[in-house]
C-alpha cells in the first residue's frame, strides 16, 4: 500500500528529543510538537520538563515499553477524530533501543500516516567521531542482560566484518569489555560519553586500554568496534572442520580446534554444520 506522509490525513508524528544539549531540538520538531493534539511521551515527567524548557504547553499521555498495547489504542482512538499525534522518547529518536515499534506498527495496520522526523540519535555522532570505516556498518543496540547470551551475540558480532555499534549502560560496561576482550580478542574501539552534553569524552584505543581506562564511569555509553581486517571464509572453514571430522576427530574437537586456529566463530561454525547435516 502506498502513502503519500503529506496528504493532511491524521498522522502520528515520530520527534526526536535533544539526548544532551537542549539546542539541538529543530525548528520542525518544535512545530509538531506545539501542533498535535497530544504528545505520547516514555516518561512525561521528562517530556514535560523539555516542553516547559521549549515554552510549549500540550497534553502529555504515557507510552513506555509496557503501555504501547493500550497506547496504540488511545493513539487510534485519536487519530480516527482527525487529530495529529506525537510520540517521543526521553532522549534520542524513538524506536532506536527505546519504545515505539508497536506503536507504529498498529498505527500501519490501521492505515493512518507515520512521519519520522530527522534529528538526535546518538549512534551517528559516536561513528563519526570513531575513526573507524563508516561505509558499511551495523547498529547493534544493547547486548542482551543475560551474560551467556551477550557472549552469543558477541560471538555472532566477530563474525561481521562491518564497523559496528553498541550502546551500554555505565554499571555494565567493565563487564561488557570484558566479555568482549575474551570474544573478539584486543581489537579496537571507541567510547563516546555524554554525547553532546558539557562533559563529552570520547575513547579510542583497544580493549584492553579501555578496562583500565573506565574503572567508574557515568553517562550514556556508545561503543564502536572496529571492522576485522580480513573477511572470515566461513565455508572453507566448514570444509575443514568436516576434514577433520572424516578422519576420526570429534565434532567439537574439530570446530574448537578450527576456531581458534583461525579466530572465527566456533558458534558460526556449529550452526552452519547443523544446518548442512539437514
Amino acid at each position: 500500500m502506498l502513502q503519500k506522509s503529506y496528504d493532511n490525513s491524521p498522522s502520528l508524528y515520530l520527534v526526536p528529543t535533544p539526548i544532551g544539549n537542549l539546542n539541538d531540538i529543530t525548528v520542525r520538531a518544535k512545530e509538531i510538537l506545539s501542533s498535535v493534539s497530544a504528545v505520547f511521551a516514555e516518561d512525561t515527567r521528562v517530556t514535560t520538563e523539555l516542553l516547559n524548557a521549549l515554552g510549549i504547553k500540550n497534553k502529555v499521555f504515557m507510552c513506555h515499553k509496557f503501555t504501547e498495547a493500550k497506547s496504540s489504542g488511545q493513539i487510534i482512538n485519536m487519530l480516527k477524530e482527525g487529530k495529529n499525534v506525537a510520540l517521543v522518547t526521553d532522549r534520542g529518536t524513538p524506536l532506536i533501543s527505546d519504545p515505539g515499534a508497536l506503536v507504529v506498527k498498529n498505527i500501519v495496520k490501521e492505515g493512518f500516516n507515520v512521519v519520522a522526523l530527522p534529528g538526535a540519535c546518538a549512534f551517528i555522532p559516536a561513528l563519526n567521531m570513531s575513526g573507524f570505516d563508516q561505509d558499511k556498518f551495523i547498529f547493534y543496540g544493547f547486548l542482551d542482560q543475560k551474560e551467556s547470551k551477550a557472549l552469543s551475540e558477541l560471538s555472532l558480532i566477530k563474525t561481521f566484518n562491518y564497523t559496528t555499534i553498541l550502546y551500554e549502560s555505565p554499571h555494565r560496561l567493565n563487564k561488557t569489555l570484558r566479555n568482549m576482550l575474551k570474544i573478539l580478542g584486543n581489537k579496537n574501539i571507541s567510547i563516546s560519553r555524554e554525547i553532546t552534553k558539557l562533559h563529552e569524552e570520547v575513547f579510542r584505543g583497544t580493549i584492553e586500554e579501555a578496562i583500565e581506562t573506565y574503572k567508574d564511569v557515568k553517562g550514556e555509553i556508545v561503543i564502536v568496534i572496529e571492522k576485522n581486517d580480513e573477511e572470515i571464509d566461513y565455508d572453507v572453514l566448514l570444509d575443514e572442520v568436516l576434514e577433520l571430522v572424516s578422519l576420526g576427530l570429534k565434532q567439537n574437537d574439530a570446530l574448537k580446534f578450527v576456531s581458534k586456529k583461525y579466530n572465527a566463530s566456533k558458534n558460526m561454525l556449529y550452526n552452519m554444520l547443523e544446518e548442512k547435516k539437514k
